[in-house]
């Protein structure tokens, strides 16, 4: 009987530990796709919720979304400010502020438009159309 050669130990250790990690890295992704997907399912309930519930003794709607949107992207601002305060990076923007103008200018009006079709149809139905505009841009670009 002869014995494997010493560097067949080794290679059956790194494939063991190349597996590890590849199990950690699939318990990683299975973990942050589990929360985002939570917390955008929570985050629309809510959503549909505060448009679509009338509130008091009227029973009135909630009628200022830009108030909302207002209060939404402040929010954001203060998370994202803590996580990069607490990851210790650099505060300093990577491009001239005047080019984050467009993005947030999109965002707020987008944001704004969100709300105020929940006035009139459902999440679920406002995110099956957002999701099918997809569709006729990859026909048209992607689609031979």
């Amino acid at each position: 009987m002869t014995s494997p050669p010493p560097s067949s130990g080794l290679l059956l250790l790194q494939e063991n530990n190349n597996n590890n990690n590849n199990n950690k890295l699939l318990c990683k992704g299975v973990f942050a796709v589990s929360g985002i997907m939570t917390t955008l399912v929570i985050y629309g309930i809510l959503q549909e919720k505060i448009m679509r519930v009338p509130y008091g003794e009227k029973k009135e709607y909630f009628k200022y979304s830009l108030f909302l949107v207002f209060c939404n992207l402040i929010m954001t601002s203060a998370v994202s400010g803590a996580a990069l305060l607490a990851s210790k990076k650099a505060l300093d923007p990577v491009a001239p502020i005047y080019k984050y103008c467009l993005i947030s200018v999109s965002n707020i009006l987008t944001t704004t438009c969100q709300y105020e079709a929940l006035k009139y149809v459902s999440f679920p139905v406002q995110t099956l159309a957002k999701c099918a505009k997809m569709i006729p841009v990859m026909e048209l670009y992607v689609v031979p």
